[in-house]
């Protein structure tokens, strides 16, 4: 009965978010940015793997980053330690309306990173949610369809490209800021 209920509410408070931001955005450079946001849903040890890979790369330009996962579903549970150091969230996280009632992404989507960045091939009402409740000044990701409210910068990649392959676009396209 609360998926049926949670199917539709959860767009309603999709809305009412973006509605309410008041984050100020807008873009500073790269090289002056200090915190990193990164976001995506669990596909796996792969995922997760190359996501850290991306982290590590952004470490090594002196940047903070830290990391939340979305978990769909067990099956894309990561194993044991692979996580380590990356916030789960999980749909069971989210009320009727979408409010996130994990205390700990709470305070990282409160928080004011320079970036935010959404690394996912496909989007869902979760993460929408995720990206409309974030403070960070400048929301990147892949291009999707009517989602202009919750990016600032999207980068679009062929249908036949992987994730490692959108990784890759969005650092480069992100350190040419």
């Amino acid at each position: 009965m609360i998926d049926f209920l949670k199917k539709y509410s959860l767009p309603i408070g999709l809305k009412r978010s973006i509605k309410k931001s008041k984050t100020k955005r807008y873009s500073s450079g790269y090289a002056d940015a200090r915190n990193i946001l990164l976001f995506f849903t669990s596909e796996g040890n792969q995922k997760i793997a190359l996501v850290k890979g991306l982290q590590n790369k952004m470490v090594k330009d002196g940047k903070n980053v830290k990391c939340i996962y979305l978990l769909l579903s067990e099956e894309d549970k990561p194993d044991v330690h692979m996580d380590e150091g990356m916030e789960r969230i999980t749909i069971d996280d989210f009320s009727l309306f979408g409010e996130i009632q994990k205390p700990l992404v709470k305070k990282l989507l409160n928080e004011e990173f320079d970036y935010l960045m959404h690394v996912d091939m496909k989007s869902n009402v979760y993460s929408d949610l995720i990206m409309s409740k974030c403070k960070a000044k400048c929301r990147i990701g892949k291009y999707f369809e009517d989602h202009n409210d919750q990016y600032d910068i999207m980068v679009s990649i062929p249908n036949d490209k992987k994730i490692n392959f959108l990784l890759d676009q969005i650092y480069h396209y992100t350190k040419a800021l």
